[in-house]
């Protein structure tokens, strides 16, 4: 048997999921299915940064994946035919992350929106910086997107700084930049950039030249380009320039595209039943978005769903609790619906 990366990740998200879901919810998050069932378990049992990690893995693998790992005893099936880790796969798991271990800047979740908007202008633009030091201008462009070639016209238009001098402030506020990266090899994105006379490597190109899996070079990747997005969102003064490869990328609340029907009209101070009724749909369904807005909007005061006494019930219900079903939490907290036990975990669940 193959021992991939991608089984690595698989096995971590058996173990925090407890055998509380089948082993689809990983599908369904590893592939980013924007469901609330999926976002909320995400956030729940705190693997958010997988979120689209892996968004072309298919049904089948993930089956075959299973059925391998089964086949060596790392995995068993509980009594709600739900995987859930074995002792062989715990020691297996432990060892395997030593060797492989997690990018600790990898989060799917916050950048799943923002990450290839931004390694496509990132990619371009160095190329079209590098040709014009040389003063060279026939060459084919790395990126074949008519809005990215729409975003570097107006970039050079207004970034303020001489032509000449961009390449020399880029490579500047990279090297800055990745010179901070302690878990990961900076070659992992350098090796891809393309430039005068020389052609970037592809993926598969670029994880046999390091010497790791395709699996494990794609998700330090994503980790090196979400630890850049992690420096410009909140170091913005020391990189002007880079900083302005993020403008308008992404969303500040991800919300789905139903939810933020529901979030408009709870905005404007509409009750849940008169949003299910507008929008001719269950209450349980608004009663998920209200979740995912909890989930995602810091600011959103739960209070007026949620008295106030009842949520320190149920934090103190969750906390106290070794599960994080809510069928548990409520035997504890007999007089909170499910509504409420999900508004809070959405809304705290992160901080206990």
């Amino acid at each position: 048997m193959e021992n991939s990366y991608l089984k690595i990740v698989i096995l971590y998200c058996i173990k925090e999921l407890k055998g509380q879901r089948t082993i689809f919810s990983i599908l369904h998050l590893l592939n980013g299915k924007k469901s609330s069932q999926t976002i909320q378990d995400a956030h729940l049992f705190q693997l958010t940064r997988f979120f689209k990690t892996f968004g072309q893995l298919s049904r089948s693998e993930l089956e075959q994946h299973a059925k391998e790992m089964e086949a060596v005893s790392w995995i068993s099936q509980d009594e709600n035919s739900h995987f859930v880790l074995t002792a062989e796969g715990e020691r297996y798991l432990q060892s395997s992350l030593l060797n492989c271990p997690i990018p600790s800047s990898l989060n799917g979740w916050k950048y799943h929106t923002s990450t290839g908007i931004f390694w496509e202008r990132l990619s371009l633009l160095v190329q079209v910086m590098s040709h014009l030091n040389y003063n060279h201008t026939k060459y084919l462009p790395i990126q074949r997107k008519r809005e990215i070639h729409a975003w570097l016209k107006a970039f050079l238009k207004t970034t303020g700084a001489p032509r000449n001098e961009l390449g020399k402030l880029l490579n500047k506020e990279l090297q800055h930049c990745l010179g901070g990266l302690s878990d990961m090899n900076p070659a992992v994105l350098t090796l891809r950039l393309t430039g005068f006379n020389h052609i970037g490597l592809t993926p598969a190109q670029a994880a046999e030249h390091l010497g790791v899996s395709h699996d494990y070079y794609h998700h330090q990747f994503l980790g090196v380009i979400h630890y850049i997005l992690d420096c410009l969102i909140h170091s913005p003064s020391q990189y002007p320039l880079l900083g302005k490869l993020i403008s308008g990328s992404e969303d500040s609340v991800p919300l789905t595209f139903s939810t933020k029907k529901t979030y408009s009209l709870l905005n404007r101070g509409l009750g849940l039943d008169e949003i299910a009724q507008i929008r001719n749909l269950k209450r349980s369904t608004i009663e998920d978005h209200v979740v995912e807005v909890a989930l995602n909007e810091s600011n959103f005061d739960i209070s007026p769903y949620v008295a106030d006494d009842r949520q320190k019930s149920i934090l103190k219900a969750a906390n106290s609790s070794e599960s994080r079903q809510l069928k548990q939490i409520r035997q504890l907290v007999p007089d909170a619906d499910y509504f409420e036990i999900r508004l809070v975990l959405a809304k705290f669940g992160e901080e206990r």
